[in-house]
């Protein structure tokens, strides 16, 4: 009866240590890894909403740059690690096309999502000497015989997939001319050098209101309080709906696996410092708005968001691998 008493003593004993190291997270410091350089969209929010969340956490995250490889290289160092809540990744959209266009075989999957913390939108921008003033007027000239220079940012960036998005609704070519980023195209639309460029609206709002480039529509279901004198394309082009919402994201993940109540403390951590009116103020002038979607909801917003650009990708010649090889159903 002693040893009976005594075994389940030790028990207890274990299973109250074991309880008590779990609540105990985070007992250390997080590592903290940001898939862009520093100044880029994803190292701005990163730096933004993360002293907000040590204060919560009461530990520091220790943020470091690694970019490359479309993000790829942040990615596969977080999947590679422990799935406990001490590396996390602060990424983009990016990994929803690695697989398609054979950049790593890695993807969201691979991943559990702390926070699809901050949305963005994006915006067909014309130089403002060209001959369209609308967007209707922009897709009228586009099917025309002489191809519209439109500046893209590489294969399977934001620019391009919105040309294919294009192409898949009007039949629309395009004489796409790859420059290196969002600033250094806008510029080069603003200059002349192409004509058009779907653009971030983080990146195009200032620019729209000085009248350096003309807003034909943003890719939204509904106006953006940054441009509320541009239409939303579902306005002129209800069949947009079935790829939207899309368009830029920042969130922060953790490695497939991670154990639910890490998750939970790490969702519910980044979710109130969300609130906090320093962070509003940076997504206000970011030209952002903030998601907040965690657990399930935001599993189902990456899947929404990988479906459409992967299909749009492949279906524009731009992928290297079907969407199909890796079970990504089509849009609807």
């Amino acid at each position: 009866m002693k040893k009976r008493a005594a075994i389940l003593v030790s028990v207890l004993l274990v299973l109250s240590i074991a309880g008590a190291a779990m609540a105990a997270y985070p007992e250390k410091s997080i590592q903290g890894l940001i898939q862009w350089g520093a100044g880029g969209g994803t190292d701005n929010f990163a730096r933004a909403v993360t002293p907000l969340v040590e204060k919560i956490l009461g530990q520091t995250i220790i943020l470091q740059n690694r970019p490359g490889a479309s993000g790829a290289v942040a990615t596969t160092m977080v999947v590679n690690g422990a799935a406990d809540g001490y590396t996390l990744l602060y990424g983009a959209e990016n990994p929803a096309n690695y697989r398609v266009l054979d950049l790593s075989p890695l993807s969201f999957h691979d991943l559990d999502p702390v926070v699809i913390a901050v949305e963005g939108a994006v915006v067909i921008c014309a130089n403002p000497e060209t001959p369209y003033n609308t967007m209707d007027e922009f897709v009228e000239a586009a099917k025309g015989e002489k191809k519209i220079r439109m500046a893209t940012s590489g294969v399977g960036g934001l620019p391009y997939v919105a040309g294919a998005m294009m192409k898949n609704i009007h039949g629309t070519e395009f004489n796409y001319i790859q420059f290196d980023g969002d600033g250094p195209g806008a510029t080069a639309v603003m200059g002349g050098h192409a004509d058009v460029m779907p653009l971030a609206l983080s990146t195009s709002v200032e620019y729209i209101k000085a009248g350096r480039l003309k807003g034909l529509a943003v890719l939204t279901t509904k106006r953006v309080p940054q441009l509320p004198d541009v239409p939303a394309i579902t306005e002129i082009y209800p069949e947009y709906a079935q790829y939207l919402p899309w368009g830029p994201f920042y969130g922060v993940f953790a490695k497939k696996g991670t154990p639910a109540d890490v998750l939970a403390t790490l969702s519910d951590a980044f979710t109130k410092a969300m609130e906090d009116e320093r962070f509003e103020e940076f997504v206000k002038n970011s030209g952002g708005f903030k998601n907040g979607a965690t657990g399930t909801e935001a599993v189902s917003y990456l899947e929404k968001f990988e479906s459409t650009a992967s299909w749009l990708i492949y279906n524009a010649g731009g992928a290297k691998k079907s969407p199909a090889e890796f079970n990504i159903p089509e849009p609807k």
